[in-house]
């Protein structure tokens, strides 16, 4: 899953604090023409900022333009085969990276968070909001915080920052229940429904509305390992291709890395520690091996298939497994 946000976005932007838990997510769209921050992936547009005499939304802003000229480039920064996730606010900039994504994106499945400017905003700004609007045929999904209609919340603040850090903490606190919605997603077009606070598919709407649900805890996700495929652990998905396939083949093709011994040297005292914490007769001889190894191999394997073979003839409530910190372990 990717969450794609700009930087100029006045509430979904590099120093919102509700992404900070999906900071492997996240990706950056850079419009200004300058990375922003650290914390995230960016994307730097090529845009020159220039100074502004009448400022101008949507597909005629100078800045559209830019990003629109390397779509192409954004497009395959992404993995085009995940959900991607576009948070954007009441700045039509924001919407930028969808709409010119949304036409050529063709394996992703694209969903929109999005809000429109207040009432009391200039008419062009609200004009070019809602055109880049105009057509949601390519999405999977759709939010719309319309927060005009919530007049009374929003005649309570006295300037505009108020307003947006209301904003921020109402769609910040729906976000992960946003996120689980979208990857627990089974049938769809879908748009997000605020009574039940779940996504609803289009085509059923109110047959498949149920407000109780809005009290009920949502499904989770580890949406740091999410996508298709990961390497040297939870390999193994529903209709993954059969052994020796050449994309299971090139999946599991293990790679030379700089720190190779370390971790081989560490799965392997862990092999021990394991083995005698269970009293399983167990023996390992020591790589010879000096070099960028890939960390694992087949005698490797050889004895993790063992030890689980083992540990399965162990009765659950008997079973010992040693505390392992890999984050510490690989400090040493």
């Amino acid at each position: 899953m990717k969450i794609v946000i700009t930087d100029t976005g006045n509430i979904w932007n590099a120093d919102n604090p509700f992404l900070e838990k999906y900071k492997d997510n996240v990706f950056v769209v850079c419009l200004n023409g300058k990375q922003v921050t650290k914390k995230y992936k960016c994307f730097v547009s090529p845009y020159t900022p220039v100074p502004m005499w009448g400022e101008k939304y949507g597909v005629d802003d100078k800045m559209f333009k830019a990003i629109a000229s390397v779509a192409g480039n954004l497009n395959r920064s992404l993995d085009h085969r995940e959900d991607i996730v576009f948070l954007t606010d009441d700045s039509p900039s924001s919407l930028y990276p969808y709409y010119v994504l949304k036409d050529i994106n063709e394996d992703g499945r694209l969903h929109l968070v999005t809000m429109p400017p207040p009432s009391y905003e200039g008419r062009r700004k609200r004009v070019a909001h809602r055109d880049l609007l105009a057509d949601l045929s390519p999405l999977t999904s759709f939010l719309y915080f319309d927060i005009n209609d919530r007049q009374q919340d929003i005649e309570q603040f006295k300037v505009v920052s108020e307003l947006y850090e209301w904003a921020q903490k109402e769609l910040g606190s729906l976000l992960p229940r946003v996120l689980a919605g979208i990857y627990h997603m089974e049938s769809y077009p879908c748009f997000f429904d605020f009574a039940s606070l779940e996504y609803i598919p289009v085509t059923d709407g109110f047959d498949k509305i149920d407000v109780s649900n809005r009290n009920k805890p949502y499904k989770g996700a580890d949406f740091s390992r999410m996508g298709n495929y990961c390497t040297m652990g939870l390999i193994a998905l529903p209709m993954y291709p059969d052994r020796n396939e050449y994309t299971k083949d090139s999946v599991e093709q293990l790679v030379a890395r700089v720190d190779g011994k370390k971790i081989c040297n560490i799965l392997r005292e862990q092999r021990l520690r394991l083995a005698e914490a269970n009293g399983i007769p167990f023996s390992s001889e020591e790589c010879p091996s000096i070099g960028p190894c890939a960390g694992t191999c087949e005698k490797c394997d050889r004895e993790a298939v063992y030890l689980r073979l083992e540990m399965l003839r162990i009765p659950k409530e008997k079973r010992v497994f040693p505390q392992f910190d890999p984050a510490e372990e690989v400090l040493i």
